[in-house]
């Protein structure tokens, strides 16, 4: 009995710190990134927005996901630090749902600012993205996102499964 009570009480405060911390992540404004500085002063912000992105249904908010989408482009598009090759199979993901791939480039930038000494890994950045869009399909599909079969099928899989999939995308 103690045991439950401390699950709950442990799924319950992780609830609501998630519930608290969704609602006060705002989207800096003014953004300048000129120099490889400002990218790297940034990381801590931009894995806040990709979190956000992540954890808030696609439905709620969709003036601030717009800003959000935005930024982490912005980002993404001028550091130096994290590169992400793009294959045609990532891009095939997203057909049904476009505004996914943005989900996947987040998850790939939060894996490479999280692990700098893996950073170049690219087998280890396509499984983060693909995770995190899977997570993001899987939280709002049917409010707002097209069922994708591609999608399910990678559902489906375990990690040894995705990691053996993705393998085989990149040959």
């Amino acid at each position: 009995m103690k045991l439950k009570n401390i699950i709950f009480a442990f799924t319950l405060t992780l609830f609501v710190a998630q519930l608290s911390w969704s609602q006060t992540f705002e989207v800096p404004e003014n953004v300048k990134l000129e120099v490889a500085e400002d990218y790297v002063k940034h990381e801590p912000q931009i894995v806040d927005c990709i979190n956000w992105l992540e954890n808030t249904p696609m439905s709620e908010e969709a003036d601030k996901r717009l800003m959000a989408n935005a930024y982490v482009m912005k980002w993404a598009t001028g550091t130096t630090t994290v590169t992400i090759s793009m294959q045609s199979f990532q891009v095939d993901l997203t057909t049904k749902n476009p505004e996914l791939l943005i989900v996947f480039i987040g998850g790939w930038i939060k894996y490479a600012i999280e692990n700098p000494d893996d950073k170049d890994n690219v087998e280890a950045g396509n499984i983060s993205g693909i995770n995190s869009l899977i997570k993001v399909y899987s939280a709002n599909k049917g409010n707002g996102l097209k069922k994708d079969k591609r999608i399910e099928k990678l559902i489906k899989m375990d990690a040894s499964e995705l990691k053996n999939w993705v393998a085989e995308q990149l040959k």
